[in-house]
């Protein structure tokens, strides 16, 4: 890949000509470029798999929490006033 200005760098993509034109309609109607569409998928795509991934190890650790009684000790407190 090549350094590109601001911190950025080139990347080249093949891409389906359905969603090269998907992007052309983004661009127009957001005015904004084929760069900028890409940059905001990446972005939400990379978003999407990072909680996906958060949420697939909460639920590997519900069963944990759940059964161990030294991470459940003060789920007895809960929604008790402190003084």
């Amino acid at each position: 890949m090549q350094e590109h200005a601001r911190g950025m760098e080139r990347l080249t993509v093949s891409l389906p000509v359905s969603l090269t034109k998907d992007m052309e309609a983004l661009t127009k109607e957001f005015g904004v470029s084929k760069s900028e569409v890409a940059r905001r998928a990446f972005e939400q795509y990379i978003k999407q798999c990072r909680r996906q991934k958060l949420h697939q190890i909460a639920e590997a650790m519900v069963e944990e929490y759940q059964n161990d009684p030294e991470l459940t000790v003060f789920t007895n407190l809960d929604g008790e006033a402190f003084k």
